[in-house]
């Protein structure tokens, strides 16, 4: 559930019209919140494109593409551990780095379901993380499995 006083938007292109299937759409889809100019939250969900992986080779992945996007410098990981999102396994990490010469944190949850990866992303600046963290704390702590329809 989006924390009261915020709004979600719609983060995955629109679907789009098609002669044979009448309409295609991403496999993934999600919402992005945010919280300032320069700060935002990310509830994704998509089928898991490496059914082999285990929730840890994804979260090697994500560190991975953090450490060598050019944009982030200093890189470092905090707290990698295990966390429960729901009543799913999952991995969490925080990581601290400096883009644009501004020191950011990413508080970063994924979990894996039956084929399908969701993951919870707190982006923000280090002087704000602290207020940034209770809104997405409420979030992570609202956040459930809803039955397919």
């Amino acid at each position: 559930m989006i924390p009261r006083g915020l709004k979600g938007y719609w983060n995955s292109a629109r679907c789009a019209p098609d002669e044979k299937y009448g309409c295609v759409c991403m496999g993934d889809h999600g919402r992005f919140i945010p919280l300032s100019n320069a700060a935002h939250i990310e509830a994704f969900v998509a089928y898991q494109m490496e059914p082999d992986w285990s929730v840890v080779d994804h979260e090697r992945q994500e560190i991975s593409s953090l450490k060598h996007d050019q944009i982030n410098h200093e890189v470092t990981v905090v707290r990698p551990r295990w966390f429960r999102l729901g009543h799913l396994h999952a991995r969490r990490f925080e990581a601290r780095f400096v883009k644009n010469n501004k020191p950011m944190v990413i508080d970063h949850i994924i979990a894996l379901h039956e084929g399908v990866e969701y993951e919870l992303i707190l982006l923000t600046s280090l002087e704000r993380y602290r207020k940034d963290k209770i809104q997405f704390d409420r979030l992570v702590g609202s956040w459930r499995l809803t039955p397919r329809v």
